[in-house]
């Protein structure tokens, strides 16, 4: 049962890492850390799944790859919205 505890937990930490680690690049960030990408992901999951629905599109058995832009574009909004906030 453990194993799968950690199965749940290891990938979405690691696609918030990388989706953050992308989303910081395309927005010509500077590095802000894993941390703050592991945050920027996650938000960006949130956003993304926002921006989903207001597109009326269904994400849930669409694959992964169209989940992961749908993320990758929310933490793009999410970043870009920082930077308007804060710089």
């Amino acid at each position: 049962m453990l194993e799968h505890i950690a199965d749940f937990t290891a990938w979405p930490i690691l696609t918030g890492l990388l989706i953050g680690y992308i989303a910081n690049h395309i927005m010509r960030g500077e590095g802000k850390g894993c941390c703050m990408n592991l945050i920027v992901g996650i938000a960006g999951s949130y956003a993304g799944t926002f921006i989903s629905h207001l597109l009326n599109i269904e994400l849930f058995g669409v694959g992964y790859l169209t989940n992961f832009l749908f993320c990758l574009l929310g933490a793009v909004c999410v970043l870009w919205i920082w930077k308007k906030i804060f710089d």
